[in-house]
């Protein structure tokens, strides 16, 4: 059953004429009575008998009139809400970030999507990366914040947003913060409080110190960055702090230095399953982030003395 056929039968009901009702559906006549035709040896019923005044249906024709209206109006209504999704930015988008992400990137986000994008509603999940990709296969998530490289990369679309500076973290009176860098090697000879396993950030602050063959001793672990910058506070170790967590710290005693001999970058993009289907709305809100997340950040930001290296 095809929908064309269906409009054929209830533009000849509605006419009562095969010729005009063909005209108007821009076929030939014959063309229109041999699709019915399909239509009717598909159902096992005639739909429709000639009279004198024209054609009518017949009884089953007509119940079959009510449903095949229904059907076309329905479909009508869902293609002019498809048409509507296409001109207004709406519906959910439902969004996960790392923890070391979220707190800083989400809320001038999603100020700016409902500023711009009122009609669009988000969920949000903040969890470590690799649970953040379990939820993305699972479909339960649409997107999400993170810090690559990840696994799997040939499964995700990432689009980078901005590169955030690690800042050594020291409390206040330590005897590197009375410089402008903090060359590494001095950084991890301290006992240093880092975030637990599941969290990309400890796994990037291991990576640079394998990549300059540096031994580590980490002395603390905590789920939480203000846990680690509390930690650090209180003399118990040094850490590395992403640059877009410095302005929710400025009222804690610590201190915050670009790395030498070069400044070390993280990456931050929002990742979504290649597979999935883009949805406008979607589009929409990856365009915002990549106008608007950097220029954002940088106006929250205090000044911090850098100069250029990456993951």
């Amino acid at each position: 059953m095809e929908i064309h056929q269906l409009r054929y039968f209830v533009e000849v009901v509605r006419i009562g004429n095969f010729t005009r009702a063909a005209e108007r559906c821009h076929v030939t006549q014959p063309t229109l009575s041999h699709q019915i035709k399909k239509l009717e040896d598909e159902l096992g019923e005639p739909l429709l008998q000639r009279r004198k005044k024209g054609v009518a249906p017949t009884p089953f024709g007509e119940r079959f009139l009510v449903r095949a209206t229904t059907v076309l109006r329905e479909l009508n209504e869902a293609t002019a809400e498809a048409s509507a999704f296409r001109s207004e930015v709406q519906g959910v988008l439902r969004l996960g970030a790392i923890p070391t992400v979220a707190p800083y990137l989400l809320p001038p986000l999603l100020h700016a999507a409902r500023e711009q994008f009122p009609a669009l509603r988000f969920t949000v999940s903040e969890e470590p990366t690799d649970v953040l990709l379990q939820q993305m296969r699972r479909g339960d998530l649409d997107a999400a914040l993170v810090s690559p490289p990840m696994q799997g990369a040939e499964e995700w679309g990432i689009a980078s947003l901005l590169e955030d500076e690690l800042l050594a973290t020291l409390p206040e009176g330590h005897v590197l913060a009375a410089s402008a860098t903090v060359p590494l090697a001095r950084l991890v000879a301290e006992p240093l409080v880092l975030m637990k396993e599941a969290h990309c950030l400890r796994g990037q602050a291991l990576q640079l110190c394998r990549d300059a063959r540096l031994e580590t001793n980490i002395a603390i672990e905590s789920s939480q960055l203000e846990t680690v910058l509390a930690l650090v506070e209180s003399g118990l170790g040094l850490s590395l702090t992403p640059r877009m967590a410095i302005a929710r710290a400025a009222s804690r005693p610590v201190v915050f230095r670009s790395l030498a001999p070069n400044p070390v970058y993280r990456s931050i993009a929002l990742v979504w399953p290649r597979q999935a289907t883009r949805t406008h709305a979607f589009d929409a809100f990856l365009q915002l982030a990549q106008e608007t997340l950097a220029e954002s950040l940088k106006e929250r930001e205090p000044e911090i003395e850098q100069s250029s290296v990456s993951f």
